[in-house]
Formats: structure tokens, C-alpha cells, sequence
């Protein structure tokens, strides 16, 4: 006789009684694969009922009283650790504070379906039951307590030159194109903040995270490293020492050519299920730029950059996936490897210093 599938077993934590309820009702579906073993009103309770219930994802609320998210989320990867999604409102300092747990460790953010119609709320819970199922098959490794500490994360910020002293952008001739998902902003913290002052390409990146937080990515990456990093926009020039991130729910590609960049936004459909996606923003890349770009897969669930990775390397553009070891879901890379798309697979700081010195040459 087959076996039965078992649950995802998922904890809720959230200090609305209402928002308790409304999660619960989106996940508790055994159809779907999922149930709710229990929910907690703080953090202080996540950190105890997580220890206890050793659930297989934990949905955590950003802003909680005695004990926020963020705090949470530290003793749980330190003490046991478990894949957690972030949960906040779209804007405001809810998004930033997501963010900053994503690079901490969180595998996934979405916004809370506060103000939404009940009409509505089937759409938001499609995604969610999705990534609940993409969080539990990840293994966040178990971090020490001067890793996960405030006090590493303001260590990870560098200070910027002054604009006085820093190096005049010009229009760019070479870009490096970047696709990230589960795991991405840590991945991408480490990747920018290796990358100097001074940079001599344009990067366009690609971060599948939900709509609502690409801005607040960007400002956040932006006080990563050397790079000035920024939302796309319709139209706008690439510029070496700048990094332009593709907005959550639209395609970013590259029109022009060297010296001539421009970012071009569209709303086509999704390509395998994303939108941005990273295959459609690499070939662009491929097409407009020629031996002109360095292609990067860094961590993430399924296949999305694998085949645009490999116009990149085919058009003579050098290619780099992140290793195993170092990422959160050996999805994306491992696909682009097999693809044969990859010319050299590191850990994603060597990345950067291999970037760095390779247009340097």
C-alpha cells in the first residue's frame, strides 16, 4: 500500500486575534497538503511553541508586542531552526523591517491581506499555501548568536564614500546580470558588499520576493557596498557603478547596446510561473550587450535563469552560479549547471572578487 503524504505543519504568529483567524482559515486545508498544528500572539510564544510542536514552517507577524519578529527570528534559527515566512503590511517601515529578516534568515516575505476585501483573500492564499510549500522544503542552518546578533547586521552595512568623492557613473558598456529567489537578499547582501566603489558595469537584478518590498530591497542593498542600487524605471540609462532592481510583478529587459543601456519595464505573462523573471531579463541582457556581460545565478527554488544564463555564456559573456554550500535552495544554480550554462560554480562572496577581478582584467 502507498504511503500517505504527511502535512506541512505550519505555526501562525500574529498579535491580531482577526489575523490569527484569517491565516488559519487559508492554511488549514489538509487538501492542500497543509494544517495548522497552533498559533501564537508573540514572539516569546513562537520561540516556546516551536520548540515544543517542531513545526515545519512558522508564518511570523513583523510587528508584535513584547517580543517583535525580527527578535523572534533570531532565537529561533540560533535555538531550532525552522523555515519562517515573513508577514507585514506593504508599506512604510513594515517592508524595511521584512527585509532586514530575509537577510537574517527568513526564506520568504508576503504581505498581510489587511484592508483586502474577503472577496479578494483567495488570491493572496494561493500564493501563501505556495510558498509554504516552497519554505518547507528548505533547511535553514542553525546560526550562533554573534551571527544572527544586531550588532553583525550593522557590521554588514558599509559606510558610503561621499558623493563628492565618488567616481563619476557613465553610461555603461558591460553588465552583469543577476537572478536570486529563496534565499536571495542574504545572498545578495554578501554578493554587493564585496563589489567596490568605483564599479566599472551596470548590474540589473532580478529577486523573486512578493509585491510591495523591491524598493525597500533596494534601499537596503543600496547601503550594502560600492554599488548605488535602485528600483528599474521605464526608460532609464544604465550606468556603471549602479544596480537596478526589477520590480516585484513586471519584466525588466535591456534595450540598446553598449554605451547606449536603457531599462525597458513590461507586463507580459509570466514565464514558468514569475514575473519578473530572470530568463527573460538574461536574454535581453544576451541580445543587447554580446560578449559585453557577465551572467550569476545565486540561490533560489525551480529553474529560472538556468536558460538565460546560457545565451549569456553562449553569446561569449562569462557565466557563475553560487555552490551548494553556500545556498539556502540549490535550485536555480543546479539547473543552469546542468544546463551547461555555468563556467565556474563558487560561494557567493568569491563571486564578487571573481567579478571584480575579471573586469579588472
Amino acid at each position: 500500500m502507498a504511503s500517505v503524504p504527511s502535512l506541512i505543519r505550519v505555526l501562525v504568529v500574529d498579535d491580531s486575534f482577526f489575523m490569527r483567524k484569517i491565516l488559519v482559515k487559508m492554511l488549514d486545508d489538509p487538501q492542500q497538503g497543509i494544517t495548522v498544528v497552533d498559533t501564537a500572539k508573540n514572539g516569546l510564544e513562537a520561540i516556546e511553541k516551536s520548540k515544543a510542536l517542531k513545526p515545519d514552517v512558522i508564518t511570523l507577524d513583523v510587528e508584535m508586542p513584547h517580543m517583535d519578529g525580527l527578535t523572534a527570528l533570531r532565537r529561533i534559527l540560533v535555538e531550532n531552526p525552522t523555515p519562517v515566512i515573513m508577514l507585514s503590511a506593504h508599506t512604510g517601515k513594515g517592508t524595511e523591517t521584512t527585509i532586514k529578516a530575509l537577510e537574517i534568515g527568513a526564506v520568504d516575505c508576503l504581505g498581510k491581506p489587511s484592508g483586502i476585501p474577503i472577496t479578494d483573500l483567495e488570491s493572496i492564499r494561493a500564493e501563501l499555501l505556495e510558498k509554504v510549500r516552497l519554505a518547507s522544503a528548505t533547511h535553514p542552518p542553525k546560526r550562533s548568536e554573534a551571527e544572527n546578533s544586531p550588532a553583525a547586521a550593522r557590521r554588514s552595512a558599509k559606510v558610503k564614500a561621499d558623493p563628492a568623492t565618488r567616481a563619476v557613473s557613465a553610461p555603461a558598456h558591460t553588465l552583469v546580470a543577476v537572478a536570486s529567489s529563496t534565499g536571495g537578499p542574504r545572498a545578495l547582501q554578501e554578493l554587493l558588499s564585496q563589489i567596490p566603489e568605483g564599479f566599472p558595469a551596470a548590474l540589473v537584478l532580478v529577486q523573486h520576493i512578493s509585491t510591495g518590498f523591491t524598493k525597500a530591497l533596494a534601499k537596503r542593498l543600496d547601503e550594502c557596498g560600492g554599488l548605488t542600487v535602485v528600483e528599474a524605471e521605464e526608460g532609464q540609462p544604465l550606468l556603471t557603478g549602479f544596480a537596478y532592481v526589477a520590480p516585484a510583478g513586471r519584466h525588466l529587459t535591456v534595450q540598446g547596446g553598449p554605451g547606449n543601456y536603457r531599462a525597458a519595464l513590461n507586463d507580459s505573462a509570466p514565464r514558468m510561473g514569475v514575473r519578473p523573471s530572470a530568463d527573460v531579463m538574461m536574454q535581453s541582457v544576451a541580445k543587447a550587450s554580446g560578449k559585453h556581460c557577465l551572467g550569476v545565478v545565486l540561490t533560489g527554488m525551480g529553474r529560472d535563469g538556468a536558460a538565460g544564463l546560457k545565451e549569456i555564456r553562449a553569446g561569449g559573456g562569462r557565466t557563475y552560479a553560487q555552490d551548494a554550500g553556500s545556498c539556502v535552495v540549490y535550485g536555480m544554480p543546479k539547473a543552469a549547471v546542468e544546463l551547461g550554462a555555468v563556467d565556474q560554480q563558487l560561494p557567493v562572496a568569491r563571486i564578487a572578487e571573481e567579478i571584480v577581478s575579471f573586469l579588472s582584467r
